[in-house]
């Protein structure tokens, strides 16, 4: 085990981004990625969106997560959902702006290498771009997808990160806890793939850790890897839109959620 270099979070470089990736760094923040009036924008067609709920969490979400379809699932299932949930987010972001394809220009231009949303041979992309509420609180996980999704391409990434830009913030709480402790488990063959969330506490005895609070209009950027929890918020929304980066052997981003 290694202990970051500093805790202090870093602006978006080239040099920032690989330490993000290298777990040498524990978060990275583009600040005013967006305008207030965007904000506004994004969120008043949030409102007009199929919003859905987790069975098990008290989480909003429009769009889908790639995890939701590692077990019990075959590969067509999630690409068939994928197609509803690139429906549904168009639905949003054709009313206001495009988040994802700026954050997708702002990476190749800090970074000097392709950037694109994830694609499967023989089924087509990926979704990416989920757009969460989550005012109560999100339980302590990891996500990486050499775990979470070994027999798609993306399980083929060796480093993962995950963005969030956040578009309403709560007065107090909402905060994001990282343990720097990597998330080790293991995949066997022809097996399903490990569970991720609810970690206990003896995955992250006596690890560092970092805190973030969200600021509306920023993009955060953390190594998802290392397991993470986030605060019940109080005073207001929790709601932001992201998705995970995957860096891939030959150095391009490939990007999901």
């Amino acid at each position: 085990m290694t202990s970051w270099q500093t805790k202090a979070e870093r602006p978006l470089t080239r040099d920032s981004l690989d330490a993000v990736f290298d777990n040498e760094v524990p978060v990275v923040r583009i600040k005013a990625f967006c305008t207030p009036d965007e904000c506004r924008s994004f969120s008043a067609a949030i409102a007009k969106g199929r919003m859905q709920t987790y069975r098990l969490a008290p989480v909003g979400y429009i769009g889908m997560a790639q995890v939701e379809y590692r077990w019990g699932h075959q590969k067509s299932e999630y690409f068939e959902a994928a197609a509803q949930a690139w429906y549904d987010w168009h639905e949003v972001v054709d009313a206001t702006w495009d988040p994802l394809a700026r954050l997708i220009k702002v990476l190749s231009e800090a970074c000097g290498v392709p950037v694109e949303v994830a694609e499967e041979p023989g089924f087509g992309r990926l979704f990416a771009g989920i757009i969460r509420r989550s005012s109560q609180g999100i339980g302590r996980h990891s996500d990486y997808a050499p775990f979470n999704a070994p027999d798609y391409r993306i399980g083929k990434i060796d480093a993962q990160l995950a963005w969030n830009l956040f578009l309403e913030t709560p007065s107090s709480g909402g905060e994001t806890t990282l343990y720097n402790r990597p998330w080790i488990t293991e995949v066997r063959p022809g097996e399903e793939p490990p569970m991720s969330y609810g970690l206990g506490d003896d995955v992250i005895a006596g690890a560092e850790s970092a805190r973030y609070t969200a600021q509306r209009g920023d993009v955060i950027l953390f190594n998802s890897r290392n397991p993470h929890e986030v605060s019940a918020g109080e005073g207001g929304e929790r709601l932001q839109i992201g998705s995970f980066i995957g860096r891939q052997p030959t150095g391009s981003l490939v990007l999901w959620s």
